[in-house]
């Protein structure tokens, strides 16, 4: 029994440590209590966060998929490798994706529950949501490079633009922000600065007045990325049977997949999450929204500056 209690302790660590729970960042600190774990609890709390998830990485189905279990991960404060490491304890059956029952069990993990059941409950919250949306939207128009990160240069940029306050003000602000004191935000850190009681409203002003040049000029910059790629694999001779048709075949998306060295299974897993009208293929609007995810376009970009394309150096991506 001593064994057991201690193997338990151990993994409640681990978990523990994995997500870094920093329960300020998480406004845990606050008079919010965090209900013990029931069934009943912990069923509705998976099924929520379930249901606003499933899709974000794809098209919906009955299951979580990488990218969509990462973005979770993602607002909770984990880096990728603790993502990586979360996604491979709760994948138990190794299929490549998570079902309703492994989510569930995953947010049953008792160093998880506080931090799944406060995401949850704020997910319930519309100006949550808005708040969420807003933050991505800023995040993704000021963050030129796409590597996830917005810089001291990028954030004054913000501060001083908006009106909020000038370069001086600014330099207090990104310290006060930038809770692991990196040098860098991250979305997490950008969205608590976004919530701020004082920045809210004048971020969300910004965000309605740059919304459609933010969403015009970066997804210009991928469309671009992707249709060089794509024009790429398709019909590329090294991949047996491929052909010029205007789609890519499950072979030639795997082709792309081999030369990162990805793990077949887990490619396989992506196909299907990004093939969303279940044809077989992925057309150029499907292959779009996958080169637009955070965790492949840095890949892309690099395979991509490898070609030469012209018209993907002249719109200076590389």
């Amino acid at each position: 029994a001593v064994g057991r209690s201690r193997a338990f302790l151990s993994f409640r660590h681990r978990a523990q440590d994995f997500f870094c729970l920093k329960m300020a960042a998480m406004d845990v600190e606050s008079k919010v209590k965090v209900p013990a774990r029931s069934e009943a609890g912990i069923l509705s709390v998976a099924a929520t966060l379930f249901e606003h998830l499933n899709g974000k990485g794809g098209s919906k189905t009955d299951f979580l998929n990488w990218m969509e279990f990462a973005r979770l991960c993602r607002y909770a404060g984990a880096n990728l490798e603790t993502a990586q490491k979360l996604w491979t304890a709760a994948d138990k059956d190794k299929s490549g994706t998570l079902s309703k029952r492994e989510f569930a069990e995953f947010c049953n993990i008792p160093a998880i529950w506080p931090i799944v059941w406060m995401v949850s409950s704020q997910m319930r919250k519309k100006e949550f949501m808005l708040q969420m949306q807003v933050a991505e939207r800023l995040f993704l128009y000021l963050d030129k490079n796409l590597d996830g990160k917005l810089d001291m240069t990028e954030f004054a940029k913000l501060c001083k633009g908006a009106g909020i306050c000038n370069v001086k003000k600014a330099q207090k602000m990104w310290i006060e922000s930038d809770i692991n004191q990196d040098g860098s935000l991250d979305i997490k850190e950008f969205f608590g600065f976004v919530k701020k009681k004082g920045n809210w409203n004048v971020c969300l002003k910004i965000h309605e007045s740059l919304k459609t040049l933010a969403e015009q000029q970066s997804r210009e910059k991928v469309r671009i990325v992707s249709n060089a790629l794509f024009n790429h694999l398709d019909g590329n001779r090294k991949v047996k049977g491929s052909r010029k048709d205007n789609v890519l075949t499950p072979a030639e998306f795997l082709y792309l997949c081999d030369q990162v060295k990805e793990d077949r299974k887990k490619a396989e897993a992506y196909f299907k999450a990004v093939d969303q009208d279940g044809t077989g293929s992925l057309d150029r609007d499907e292959f779009f929204y996958f080169c637009a995810q955070k965790n492949i376009w840095l890949t892309v970009v690099n395979i991509v500056s490898k070609l030469k394309d012209p018209i993907v150096k002249a719109a200076g991506i590389y």
